[in-house]
């Protein structure tokens, strides 16, 4: 687990997903993970719908490292859901090594709700699963935050 994603995602283990930023570009980022069975939500297999959360989480740190690199405080952000999601294997085995590619769409950078498109790919480059996000972050984090 890299000390670095653990900074930037408000998650803790065994929510924490995603292991390691390979890389990143202003509007894109590669995340390595390792897929674990001590998920809470996973049985003796790891269904590939888990997939949607990856691309979510690399999406946040990818939003996280823009807003760095521009000094802007860092945002809470929701997964609304998915516009298209289609996985090529019923689930994802316990040890598999992936890479998370997450790109955030341009044009809807600065707003509230952004479009986010990824792909998740085993270690030879086998396409798993791919989608597209909506994601929301607020202006104003306070007003989803308990007290």
């Amino acid at each position: 687990m890299n000390s670095k994603l653990t900074e930037l995602l408000p998650h803790a283990l065994p929510m924490l997903l995603v292991d390691e930023l390979i890389s990143s570009t202003d509007d894109s980022a590669v995340v390595a993970v390792t897929i674990r069975n001590d998920y809470p939500f996973s049985g003796d297999s790891v269904g590939t719908w888990v997939g949607l959360e990856l691309m979510a989480q690399s999406a946040a740190v990818l939003s996280k490292l823009r807003k760095q690199q521009k000094s802007e405080k860092p945002s809470l952000g929701f997964l609304l859901g998915s516009r298209s999601y289609a996985a090529y294997i019923p689930k994802f085995s316990p040890g598999q090594q992936v890479l998370v590619e997450i790109r955030l769409d341009p044009e809807s950078l600065g707003q509230a709700t952004i479009t986010a498109s990824g792909a998740i790919r085993d270690t030879s480059g086998q396409l798993i699963c791919e989608g597209v996000l909506t994601l929301f972050e607020p202006n104003d984090d306070a007003l989803y935050l308990s007290k």
